[in-house]
């Protein structure tokens, strides 16, 4: 008897080639007669996480074919059902930056990806949950870079470096917005002032900040939390740009970095958050916890890191 296969399409995400490969990987996967594969098309946000919720405790598989945003959506669906009722999900990576793809070793071919729906091994994740009932993927953060992450093309930053691109647009320490923060990581207590924090699941935050393969474990119930301080001169940005560009995060005295399961985040002003790419809401405070190995996603045999 086939098992139930649902993928959850979004028409906007990516290129209008990416749209067009869609074609290619649906023939691929319509191609295996173990599944029954019905595709559904989002007409909206939240649509992908109303979809997941309500088909997922007759599903086998959901396959978010989208950006991180679309993925994001089809994990807070199944997030809300028992664990017991969560079906695997696989991943199509269709849209621009794709961070969830880069960290699991998803290729950015979209017909190998298809494959992968198919023939791919199941992993536990981490999940993150952001607040009473929004979760996410594999970031929540804020700050100055945060726009500036997910707003230019990679191949952009790719060309200009790290440090440069971060660097580009910002004429004096005046740019730079600085937030009044405690944070609390699992009983450690820091109070200071920051320009950028990320609480993080994966290997890249939107294509710039990246980790080494073997600091980030992707199911092992601890977040990667960073902290960027509010630099003094300059020159402190400067050398703070260096410690970023070559990964230098635990030793760097500009940064707060730790791993943890849980994170308190207070502020004397509101903060403007984005959730896996997307608005997350304006808070002075919020708890972040890490659901350890929630979900299972299908990942390749052969990982492809970008």
């Amino acid at each position: 008897m086939a098992k139930h296969m649902l993928v959850v399409r979004n028409p906007k995400a990516g290129s209008f080639i990416s749209q067009n490969q869609f074609l290619e990987a649906a023939g691929v996967i319509f191609q295996d007669e173990s599944y029954s594969v019905y595709v559904y098309t989002t007409t909206g946000r939240g649509d992908a996480a109303r979809v997941a919720r309500e088909e997922g405790p007759r599903t086998d598989r959901i396959v978010a074919f989208g950006g991180d945003g679309t993925l994001s959506e089809v994990i807070n669906g199944v997030m809300a059902l028992p664990p017991e009722q969560r079906p695997e999900l696989g991943y199509i990576p269709a849209g621009t930056t794709n961070d969830f793809a880069s960290g699991v070793g998803l290729s950015r071919n979209i017909v190998r990806a298809a494959q992968t729906v198919l023939t791919g091994v199941p992993e536990p994740l981490d999940v993150g949950q952001f607040g009473e009932d929004r979760f996410f993927s594999y970031v929540a953060s804020f700050g100055t870079f945060t726009k500036a992450s997910y707003s230019a093309p990679q191949d952009v930053k790719n060309v200009l470096g790290y440090a440069a691109y971060l660097l580009a647009g910002i004429r004096s320490l005046a740019d730079i917005r600085s937030y009044t923060l405690e944070v609390r990581a699992d009983g450690k207590i820091y109070e200071d002032d920051f320009i950028f924090g990320a609480v993080s699941n994966a290997m890249s935050v939107g294509g710039v900040m990246k980790y080494n393969y073997e600091q980030v474990n992707l199911s092992d119930g601890l977040f990667e939390v960073l902290m960027i301080r509010t630099p003094r001169s300059l020159a402190g940005f400067q050398e703070l740009l260096a410690d970023i560009s070559e990964r230098n995060y635990a030793e760097c005295p500009h940064l707060l970095y730790q791993k943890a399961r849980q994170v308190l985040v207070k502020s004397e002003k509101p903060i403007a958050w984005t959730v896996d790419g997307e608005a997350g809401g304006e808070t002075t405070e919020v708890l972040i916890r890490n659901c350890c190995r929630a979900v299972t996603i299908l990942t390749p045999k052969e990982k492809e890191y970008a």
